[in-house]
């Protein structure tokens, strides 16, 4: 009975997040393929949800979120896109802005979850989606974001900034690794911990390089503020159960929100300058 009330939902609230997702392919190849390419999603979504509940679900948005990255990319490609590195960069700087709007907005949609021993069942399951979502779909945007970020500025940020990006580069491909494989093995969230801390500190590393040799032309302490964050919520949330306390839900909030601003300044400013030296190489 409980699966009878929450499938409907999570399947259509998924549907839903697809059809917008498919914004990222060309237009014409949207107009001719997007209605096919939602149903067929709606029916792998029907019969994943009937064969393993909502983990099957969230199995499916893993996949699907990697293969819509790499068809898109595909698609634009054979559309006639110079992928020159300024336009690597650019792309990479948007997606490091959407990958922080869609990582804070699933982790903390995702904190309304009144029971974690039991996540389906009525309007929760739209927040555990909407965490699977989020999350996923972040941490594969922060690696595009991240591999741009090297691309682009690696080599003016010293060779301690250009190891400190790679190590970034990394821990986001440890921490997506570790959200993918979340359902199947208990090294999952431990993996999607240790990278993701990784990446944060590995950021606010950075952060230090960019603002004593100015690597941008403005917000040189967006990495700072994108890494430090998470790092300090990490050893508070320890301090505090280790005391036998909890975190205020609003302190994670706050925190979450401070990083996806600092993601989100780091990214406007790698497609900004990217886009400035594109203009004037034209």
């Amino acid at each position: 009975m409980r699966e009878r009330n929450w499938a409907p939902a999570s399947i259509d609230l998924s549907v839903r997040i697809y059809t917008w997702l498919l914004a990222a392919y060309p237009e014409r190849f949207r107009a001719e393929y997007g209605p096919h390419m939602a149903q067929v999603f709606r029916d792998v979504c029907q019969r994943e949800s009937r064969r393993g509940g909502l983990p099957g679900l969230a199995a499916l948005w893993a996949r699907t979120s990697l293969d819509l990255i790499r068809t898109s990319v595909e698609e634009h490609i054979d559309r006639g896109i110079d992928m020159n590195r300024e336009n690597f960069v650019r792309w990479s700087g948007w997606a490091l802005m959407a990958g922080a709007v869609l990582f804070a907005a699933g982790l903390i949609l995702g904190s309304f979850d009144t029971n974690y021993s039991d996540p389906i069942g009525g309007l929760d399951a739209f927040y555990e989606i909407s965490q699977i979502v989020g999350i996923v779909l972040g941490q594969i945007l922060f690696v595009i974001g991240l591999l741009g970020l090297r691309a682009g500025y690696g080599t003016r940020s010293g060779s301690v900034g250009g190891a400190l990006l790679l190590i970034a580069v990394i821990g986001g491909v440890v921490s997506l690794g570790g959200m993918l494989i979340m359902n199947s093995s208990e090294l999952g969230w431990t993996a999607w911990a240790l990278g993701l801390l990784t990446m944060t500190l590995a950021l606010t590393g950075y952060g230090g390089v960019a603002i004593r040799r100015r690597v941008f032309s403005r917000w040189n302490f967006a990495p700072l503020l994108a890494g430090v964050v998470i790092p300090v919520l990490f050893g508070v949330s320890a301090a505090i159960d280790s005391s036998g306390g909890s975190m205020e839900d609003w302190t994670f909030a706050l925190g979450v929100s401070a990083t996806a601003v600092g993601l989100i300044l780091l990214g406007y400013r790698m497609q900004a300058e990217a886009a400035t030296t594109s203009q004037a190489l034209a």
